[in-house]
Formats: structure tokens, sequence, C-alpha cells
């Protein structure tokens, strides 16, 4: 008998939290935050997965940040967590005091009841306890189609405890585990008043409700003790996404048993102001839909470097063996240039002495008029002969090169038809000496296509890169403008232990989530793939070239809902009579829909009507299941 072989390949959630953690502080509390390894086996090498965001001042954490594993019943996985109390806003490790850690399975923590392990911190194996690490795993909601959700929440009337100081409100939201328990999820930036309206923010569905929209969630709303961390609760309250989007409740009160007890007394109001739910298009699907990746590289040529004629320099020529300039050249631009379709890359230099004179953007290839070489050969090439025709110089300015490299990003004039993203690789020996106007330029640039890589050099601290990198405390201009988005990743080569394909791996991760999130934000959905297009000239069951009378210019063409019919092309409509939601703008050519102006819409049918519509012959027949889908006639 032949055996068929199962493989479990889930993906599941791990949470972490802390509780009575060893205080290391002389006057406030410990600040902790956590890394996580994995290794595959016993004897391997621990890699590191990730790191949790800092909680000032507090002894019993529940971290936002969370991470996902792959599970599979017949392999395992060795997990590490270390525990620090942050010293700076970037967790630095080197100023950071180690705590205590602990190591565990993944098998461990998914066999335990309730999939929930508890394990003793300690600062060696035979040390005393420094506190209790609390892991958590939950099982991800496989879906093919996923979804995001956009939501905005304001106050009323809130309780305000203080009777001198500014009240200061935050909320937190947390969702119910299937143990019975609860895990925060999100955490709000901190207004003023008793009356507020808090930032949007976006969650996947799968993140907030792992895709059950009849979960509880609570909303647990704060006033901010920063200094202590001691945060006063205000109030809790609890809801559905099905009681905000099918029910069409968006109003509810704070209560707080803490201070009142079970009497049910309001300690003010929360209201979900607009809540939008989209899909969540991938990284493939605008790559297959002609997404074009543009790399653009800098390089460093200021004379802490060493002279490259020495040996111990940071640029010497090594027939033997590459060194790291080179070997992170190769590993980045090896991987994007997969995705450019022309090759060409711009590459400069800075901080090098040009005909006697210190530039901070020259063309490496010395061609004054055009930067770009050809694919990667072209690209270490340049390098090479660089280091020929310069001479190291100074001080480490990035302004110039980041100017460059936003304005034309900025020029690339994106739309639905012309996407593009472009990715500046900058290698580094040292910090810089031009913040204010590089914070500047990258708050510019994160409202455009742009992703910024940067790869230290050499056993610098690169505090400012650690600054610039703003994982948890976004970049500010001179003017005061928030960065839109993260878009600088900085890693240190040593910090993945020289190694070329670690140190791919470590800076291009989330260049595909920062792509999605771009075009997302700006509602531009992936074009067809070629192959669709291909496939639907042969579908002539559901063409249609009957153009649309002078009567029917008011109807509202299919391609609104490029989601629901991705291979229908444009200007190809069936003429045929539709009564429209009262608002039809609520439906963008985004592919989302405003549920809070549509309470008729379920949840069930957002999620699966895209594999539900059944197979029609033509476009009349299409947009008439997808009306009654939806509820529209």
């Amino acid at each position: 008998m032949v055996e068929a072989r199962y493989l479990d390949q889930s993906q599941v959630q791990l949470f972490i939290c802390i509780r009575k953690l060893k205080d290391v502080e002389y006057i406030s509390k410990s600040d902790p935050f956590v890394e996580i390894f994995e290794k595959t086996s016993y004897e391997g090498k621990w890699s590191k997965l990730g790191q949790t965001e800092i909680i000032w001042n507090n002894l019993n954490p529940d971290f936002i940040r969370n991470f996902t594993l792959d599970y599979h019943f017949e392999e395992q996985k060795y997990l590490k967590f270390r525990v620090y109390d942050a010293n700076d806003e970037q967790a630095t490790l080197a100023k950071s005091v180690f705590i205590g850690e602990a190591e565990c399975t993944l098998g461990e923590i998914v066999g335990s009841p309730g999939q929930q392990l508890i394990k003793t911190l300690k600062e060696n194996s035979t040390g005393p306890s420094c506190g209790n690490i609390i892991l958590r795993v939950e099982e991800i909601n496989q879906s093919r189609e996923k979804y995001s959700i956009e939501m905005e929440i304001e106050a009323k009337d809130l309780d305000d405890p203080r009777l001198i100081f500014n009240f200061c409100p935050f909320f937190y939201i947390s969702r119910s585990l299937e143990n019975g328990g609860s895990q925060r999820i999100y955490a709000s930036d901190t207004q003023k008043g008793k009356n507020v309206t808090w930032q949007k923010f976006f969650k996947t569905i799968q993140e907030l409700c792992n895709g059950d929209f009849c979960r509880p969630l609570f909303i647990e709303v704060y006033d901010n003790h920063y200094w202590s961390g001691n945060h006063e609760l205000i109030g809790i309250a609890q809801f559905s996404l099905k009681a905000i989007l099918e029910d069409g409740i968006k109003v509810f009160n704070l209560e707080n048993p803490q201070k009142y007890g079970r009497q049910s007394k309001s300690c003010g109001k929360i209201i979900f102001k607009s809540l939008e739910i989209r899909k969540v298009y991938s990284f493939l699907e605008y790559i297959s839909g002609g997404c074009q990746i543009s790399l653009m590289i800098a390089v460093d040529f200021t004379s802490s470097n060493g002279d490259p004629n020495l040996s111990s320099s940071l640029h010497y020529l090594n027939p033997r063996i590459s060194n790291q300039y080179e070997q992170a050249l190769f590993s980045v631009a090896d991987i994007l240039l997969n995705y450019d379709s022309d090759k060409l890359v711009p590459i400069y230099g800075f901080g090098a002495e040009i005909n006697r004179r210190v530039s901070h953007c020259f063309h490496m290839n010395s061609d004054p008029q055009d930067p770009n070489v050809y694919g990667l050969e072209g690209v270490m090439n340049a390098y090479k002969t660089s280091l020929r025709t310069v001479r190291l110089s100074g001080p480490t300015l990035f302004s110039q090169i980041l100017e460059r490299a936003v304005l034309d990003a900025e020029q690339a004039n994106i739309s639905q038809y012309n996407q593009q993203y472009y990715v500046l690789l900058i290698l580094t020996d040292g910090d810089i000496h031009d913040m204010r106007e590089t914070i500047d330029w990258i708050v510019r640039g994160s409202s455009a296509p742009l992703s910024i890589v940067i790869v230290g050099i050499g056993n610098d601290s690169f505090s400012k890169m650690i600054t610039l990198d703003a994982d948890d405390d976004p970049l500010i201009d001179s003017r005061g403008r928030r960065m839109e988005r993260d878009i600088v990743q900085f890693v240190p080569f040593r910090d993945v232990g020289n190694s070329p394909s670690a140190l791919a791996r470590e800076v291009l991760a989330e260049i595909p989530r920062e792509i999605v999130n771009f075009f997302s934000k700006r509602n531009i959905t992936p074009n067809p793939s070629q192959r669709d297009k291909l496939e639907a000239k042969d579908q002539n069951n559901i063409k249609c070239n009957a153009p649309l009378d002078e009567e029917d210019k008011n109807i509202e063409p299919l391609h609104i809902y490029p989601y629901l019919a991705p291979k229908i092309e444009e200007n190809q409509y069936q003429k045929i009579k539709v009564n429209l939601p009262e608002n039809p703008s609520q439906i963008s050519n985004s592919g989302s829909i405003n549920i809070s102006q549509y309470p008729q819409f379920a949840p069930s049918q957002i999620q699966n009507l895209p594999q539900q519509l059944p197979q029609v012959q033509s476009h009349a027949g299409l947009f008439s299941s997808i009306g009654n889908k939806l509820g529209f006639w």
C-alpha cells in the first residue's frame, strides 16, 4: 500500500508579553524590547527573526508587534527570546542592558494548553528569575483573497481625570483569542482633550480579527502618563466588525469597571467616523502587471574609508576576495535588476575630490551627461574604475544624493498605467554631517515612489543611520511635516555576519511591502498581466463592442469594479440600464468599498464575492450577477 504523506504547512502569529520583569533602572522603570531568533536544528546557528518595539517604563509589557512563523508538524523550530532595557529610542544593542533570555520550540507553544507558554527569563542558565515571558500563537486564517481595513476613530465627552495638566488620551485595540484571553494589536497616537479624533490607521482583516467578523474586539482608552508608564484607564468598549458593517452600529459607550464596578456608567463615547475595506494586492500582482523597479546606487568615497592602495582600506581591491563594498553592490543589485526591464542603473559617488573640487554627487562612470551603466557588470566596473580616478575626501553628506533620487522619483509621473518604483542603495562607512537636510529630503521622498536602503560598511557606530531608519519614531522635517511612510532601511554589514546573501535578505525584505503600500495608498491597482490580456482576447463569449448611446452617458462603466472583473478590457461594455447606489462615488476604481455608507454589505459577501461569481456569457450577465451579490437590485 502506498501511503500519502501529509504535510501541515500552516502559518501562525506569535504574540509576546512579559510579566514581573526585573527593573534595572534606578529612577524610572525598565524600557523593554525583545529580540527573537530562530533555527531549524539543534546544532544550527541562530538567525534573527525580528525585534519588538520598545515599551517605555513598563515591567509588564504587551508588545503590539507580532511575528508570522511557518509551522510544520514534522519539523522542529527552535526559538530564543532575549530581553533588553533600551537606553535610546533606536534600541541600540551596544547601549542597551541585557536583562534575560528564554528558549523554547514552536511545537512547545502550539502544544501548550490554549497555545500559550510561559517561560522564565534568566540572565544565565543558573541565574535567578528576571521575569516571565508569555508566548502565544494563533493559526492564521489563510484566504485566497485578502482585505485591509482603514479606520478613523474619534471620542466624545471623555472623563478627564486631570485637574491641572493636559488630558492626553490614546487607545489600544485588542482582539479576543481562541484560548479566552486577549491580545493587543494596535496602539494609537496620543491627542489632547476630551473630544478628539485620532489618526487614521490600516490593519489587515487577518491582523484585526483573523478573518472572523464576529470576533469580539476591545478598545481601551487611557490617559497617557508617559514618564511613569502608569497610564490611567478611562474606559473600555467592546465591538466587532459585524456590528459596525452589518448592523450599522457606529457609536459605543466606554465603561470603566475598575472605577465604577458593575454600574453602567458611561465614561465617554467611541465613534467609528469612517471604515473602508480594500482588497490587498500582492507584490507579484503588481510585477506581473508591468510594474518596474528602478535601481539607483550611491557609494561613499570619503577619506574615512582609508587609502584604497592599502590593504587596511575598506575600498582595497583584493584580487582574491571582494571587499565589503563589492559584496554589497553585487548581492543587492543582482536581485533588484531582475525586475528592471532596461537594466540601466544610475550610479553616483559622494565625498570624493574630482578635478580638485570635492563633489557630493558625481557620476561614477565618468560620463558627465549620463550616470547610467548597463547591468551588474557595468555596476561593478564603474566602482572599480572610480577608485582609480578619484581622490577620497569628505565630509559625508547625503542630501545631494537624496535630492537627485527624490526628484527622479517625483518626475516619474506615476499613474494607473505607468507603475514604476525606485530603490536607492547607499553604501557608507560612517555617520553624516547634514542630518537636518537629509531628514528633509527623506520626508519629501516618503510621498514619492521611492525606498532607500542604507548599508553600513565597517565598524562605525552608525547612530545617525539608526535614527534615519525611523522604525518607531517617524521623521519630521524642518517645516514640521511628518514622513508619510517609512522608506529607509538601514543594515550594518557586520550585523549579518558579513554575509552577502544574508545582507540581501535583510535589506530587501521590506521592499515588496513598501511597493504595495505606496500604490495602495494612491488607489493604484495592478494592471492585467500579459497572460490575462491574451486570455481575454480568446474569451469571445464575454466580448461586446457595442458603444454607449448618448442617453447612456450617465451609466458607470464596468471597470469601476476592477477586482471583480479583472479580465474585461476597457471600453468593452454591454449597454444595460442599472440602478446604482445612491452614492456610487463610494465605489472607487481602486477596488475599494466604503462600507460605512452601505450597512447592507455583509462581510461574508465581501470575502466570497470574487471567487463566487458564476460563469457568465456576456457583460450584461456579469454586471447583473455583481448587482445581485451586492444587493443593488
